[in-house]
Formats: C-alpha cells, sequence, structure tokens
C-alpha cells in the first residue's frame, strides 16, 4: 500500500530494494484507501486520497524502471481514485490488470476499500470492460497466453 499513514519515501525506495533483492516475479501495490470501519481510518492524518493516487503511480514508474521484467498489476484501487486509475497505471509501467472474479452476488462481502470499482458487474461485463479500457491506452489483451511475468522465465531458466 501506498500512503499508509507515517510512511516514507525512504521507506518506499526500502520496499524498492527489497523487492529486487528477494528476485520477485510480480508486484501488486496500490494507493492506501483506509475503510471507514477500520481503526485506521481515524489515523489518516497524513493523507490526501490525490496525493496517495499520485505516488502510487510514481512508485510503478520507479518499479518499472528498477524491476524491468516483472509483472506489475494495475490496481482496482487506482481506479477507486480516479475514474482513468488503471489506464493510467497502465502508462505508467504497469502490464497487468486483474479481472474481478469474486461471483457479483459475493463481491459485496469482500470490500477491502469503499468505492471500489466494478463490485456489480457480472464477468462477461467485467472482460469487456477491461478490454475496452486496455485497448483505450493501446494496449492489447494477451488471451490464451501464461501470466508469469518474462523475468519468472529468465530466473527459473538459470
Amino acid at each position: 500500500m501506498i500512503g499508509v499513514p507515517g510512511q516514507t519515501v525512504e521507506d518506499l525506495a526500502d520496499d524498492i530494494l527489497f523487492m529486487k533483492d528477494m528476485d520477485i516475479d510480480m508486484v501488486g501495490m496500490g494507493p492506501y484507501i483506509p475503510h471507514r470501519k477500520t481503526p485506521m481510518a481515524c489515523d489518516d492524518s497524513d493523507g490526501d486520497p490525490r496525493t496517495r493516487f499520485e505516488l502510487a503511480l510514481r512508485m510503478i514508474a520507479v518499479v518499472r524502471l528498477a524491476l524491468k521484467d516483472v509483472n506489475i498489476a494495475a490496481t482496482t484501487a487506482l481506479q477507486a481514485l480516479d475514474p482513468q486509475g488503471r489506464e493510467l497505471g497502465l502508462s505508467f509501467g504497469a502490464n497487468v490488470i486483474m479481472p474481478q472474479l469474486t461471483p457479483t452476488e459475493n463481491r459485496k462481502d469482500y470490500l477491502l476499500y469503499e468505492g471500489k470499482p466494478c463490485v456489480d458487474e457480472t464477468a462477461t461485463q467485467c472482460k469487456g470492460c477491461l478490454a475496452a479500457r486496455i485497448a483505450s491506452v493501446g494496449r492489447v489483451v494477451g488471451y490464451d497466453l501464461w501470466g508469469d511475468s518474462n523475468h519468472f522465465w529468465r530466473r527459473v531458466k538459470k
């Protein structure tokens, strides 16, 4: 999570170094969005949601530069803070968008944060929406391709 109260730029830099040291294959990170029903909702003095959103985009860009061939997710949390959030995530260096696969009737029970997008969409609607979002930034969906990162394949071939 990017923008957790008390988190510093140095913490984020350490996170990138940790990811590099751990030789990771995929990164899932997004802006911190406090849920009003948690203790952390009361401790949000550090954070303007737009600032966290922009910091998350910059983190995606820096991770892409530091870890060139890993998968980086453009998270739904980005879209919760900006209607074009996942597209911007792709533009900043993310290369993965994960569809909502939880059955529609159960999604309301799995809300890590308020304002989560696509909660009412069916799987078919989600597929079409994501394909359009991906196409809007000049990318194509990799249907029927294995999803492991190039980093993973290079690492296992060693």
